[in-house]
């Protein structure tokens, strides 16, 4: 198994029940050696709204690079999926660019 660390954004910190009934939550990073990932994460109900709603706009369309779909987004949820990532040597993910 990889490797690895997460680090959630700095706002998370006192609003994690506000991301877990909002279902979603942007700019999880995971790092594994000389890679990262940056992760968009949505529960099922909310990525079902976000579909929904993109899919009926002028744009016609939802494209996220890294898209993690959990049961609940929380750190413990998306730990566990990383976790899971990890063993896979994170393949179903893409690497941010190196700068």
């Amino acid at each position: 198994m990889a490797t690895y660390d997460v680090r959630f954004p700095d706002y998370l910190d006192g609003y994690e029940a506000e991301t877990e009934a909002k279902g979603y939550l942007v700019g999880v990073v995971v790092s594994a050696g000389n890679r990262s990932f940056e992760l968009a994460v949505y529960d099922r109900t909310r990525l079902v709204q976000e579909l929904d709603d993109e899919l009926d706009s002028d744009r016609a369309y939802f494209a996220v690079p890294n898209l993690l779909v959990v049961r609940s987004v929380t750190k413990a949820e998306i730990r566990r999926t990383v976790e899971a990532l990890a063993k896979g040597n994170f393949q179903e993910l893409v690497p941010n660019p190196v700068e």
